[in-house]
């Protein structure tokens, strides 16, 4: 629940109850809750429905005292009796938590990062050949290459969205939190997140090793192979060369003999 602090706090009456109040409020403000609860307790025994609501928020967000529901939703059934809207919200919140407490666990302790690791953020390793001997497997290694960055780069860019810890919490769940759930929360996404980006960088790390050396002995491959062919057809040429000039002899060799005999 978001705490709600009346914005003019000091626009009540004259009255010394509204200076009491006023006080409380300056109190809340500053954390002073061991001083201030004393106060919204004789406000609002006395009916003011301003101190039922921020008596119910203590009780709720156990500020100055230990958290109780139950007395949360009475001085908040109260108030709103008396009118006080913000109240009402609160009731509303309170009353979720009867039916959707379920949500509060899972963002506090069993939430492990599902919505980033799947659908097209489940980035499958692909398993990559240690040479590429064809042009046809050479491409389709890397479409598959290509497929992984986008996917990673994809995923990066969600858990993005979701930081800092807790933005990803629906509103509507957290208003029905305390304080204390509020940051329990934050501190289990906080570590499902870090497992989450140290496992992705370690997957990330090995697939790029992984890529690096299929392209070096690829490249290796492909560079041998273009030496070969090069070799290969200077041999052909040489060979060709040498049965022109045998070729070439012997038309030149019948001629120099019937030369001479004349």
């Amino acid at each position: 629940m978001r705490r709600l602090l009346c914005v003019a706090l000091l626009a009540a009456t004259g009255f010394a109850a509204a200076d009491e109040l006023a006080d409380a409020n300056r109190l809340l403000v500053t954390k002073e809750y061991g001083k201030a609860l004393p106060i919204y307790q004789h406000l609002a025994e006395a009916g003011n429905a301003d101190a039922q609501f921020h008596l119910g928020e203590m009780y709720w967000f156990g500020d100055g005292t230990a958290p109780d529901l139950d007395k949360a939703v009475q001085w908040f059934q109260k108030s709103a009796a008396a009118g006080n809207a913000d109240a009402a919200v609160s009731l509303v919140s309170l009353k979720r938590r009867e039916t959707h407490g379920n949500e509060i666990v899972y963002w506090t302790s069993t939430y492990q990062g599902e919505d980033l690791l799947s659908g097209k953020f489940e980035c499958k390793t692909p398993t990559l050949p240690q040479v590429s001997m064809s042009n046809d497997d050479m491409k389709a290694v890397r479409a598959s290459i290509k497929d992984w960055h986008e996917c990673y780069n994809g995923f990066v860019a969600n858990v993005n969205t979701v930081l800092p810890p807790g933005k990803a919490i629906p509103a509507d769940v957290l208003d029905m939190m305390t304080p204390a759930e509020a940051q329990q929360a934050q501190r289990h996404l906080d570590q499902v997140y870090n497992k989450v980006i140290a496992n992705a960088r370690r997957n990330a790390d090995a697939f790029t090793a992984q890529e690096n050396a299929w392209v070096e002995q690829t490249e290796r491959y492909v560079s041998r192979e273009n030496e070969r062919t090069e070799r290969l057809r200077d041999d052909i040429m040489r060979e060709q060369r040498r049965e022109l000039d045998i070729r070439g002899q012997a038309y030149r060799d019948p001629y120099v003999q019937s030369t001479v005999k004349r």
